[in-house]
């Protein structure tokens, strides 16, 4: 029987609808429609629940379809992120034959608490899209304070520790400058050590921290004008991505996930304005040849 399905690529925000599956279709054969329908190389398919789909006759109609863009894409299940203040509260939870287990949180190294995080997100697979905020606000923001005094070796150290992933695998294309290091120097040190901040509140979740970083750039973009829209993310993307997270989980108080700003209304209020001027225009034109 053939069914029509929705495809939904997470890395690359690509969604197809009406994806039509023959019953005469081999496998690969699927697989290679996917990857062209999607304009990726790699294709690995997964419920809503992020359970993968090894038998295509198991699809129902009309259902919904998350794909993997590389063989090492971590799928989360497709629902909105979930927030927690963490300290090691799903230990029982964790693969006994990873280091650290069944130690107090507050004693883990940040490599333990990123394994620990991680072995619980493979275990209990529902909940990958809870993001379990390591820290509270109060000692991030105290950190803040010193961004300056972080050195870059340190910063790159920390990332892997926390993420498992250094900076260069961390950011997508989209977000990196032309080099990455330029004379033996970062594009920009301070963003690294606010990269580093991010980490440190976010063990073993650089997937879900990615995706708020992806947001701050973008909602950045949006607001600016000339050379400020260029997605090569900056400290300030970062510091923001941060405070997106500590507003979702309701944290501190809704503001730069609430409110748009000045400069976006003054934007929307020249694009009505230039869009009703058009429309009178063409009414004076429509009645001078009536």
């Amino acid at each position: 029987m053939t069914k029509t399905v929705q495809l939904h690529c997470p890395s690359s925000k690509k969604t197809v609808d009406n994806f039509v599956i023959s019953p005469f279709q081999m496998h690969e054969q699927v697989l290679q429609g996917i990857r062209l329908r999607l304009g990726i190389n790699h294709a690995a398919l997964y419920t809503v629940d992020a359970k993968h789909i090894t038998n295509l006759e198991s699809l129902q109609d009309d259902q919904r379809i998350l794909v993997a863009a590389t063989p090492s894409e971590h799928m989360l299940p497709d629902a909105p992120p979930d927030f927690v203040l963490y300290d090691g509260e799903e230990g029982e939870d964790v693969n006994p034959e990873i280091d650290g287990f069944g130690q107090p949180w507050e004693d883990l190294t940040e490599r333990e608490k990123c394994d620990h995080i991680q072995s619980v997100v493979e275990q209990k697979p529902t909940t990958r899209n809870k993001l379990r905020i390591t820290r509270p606000y109060q000692s991030v923001q105290a950190d803040l304070t010193v961004l300056h005094n972080v050195a870059p070796a340190e910063a790159e150290v920390n990332i892997d520790q926390r993420w498992r992933t250094t900076v260069e695998h961390f950011l997508p294309d989209a977000l990196k400058p032309n080099k990455m290091k330029i004379s033996g120097k970062f594009w920009d040190e301070q963003a690294l050590a606010a990269l580093a901040l991010l980490s440190s509140f976010t063990h073993g979740q650089s997937e879900l921290a990615r995706e708020f970083l992806e947001e701050a750039v973008a909602m950045r973009a949006e607001e600016s004008d000339g050379d400020e829209k260029s997605p090569v993310v900056r400290s300030q993307d970062v510091l923001d991505a941060i405070t997106i997270i500590y507003e979702r989980a309701g944290v501190i108080p809704a503001k730069l996930t609430k409110h748009k700003s000045a400069k976006t209304r003054e934007k929307e209020r020249r694009k009505a304005l230039k869009g009703r001027k058009k429309a009178e225009a063409k009414d004076k034109v429509a009645g001078v040849h009536s």
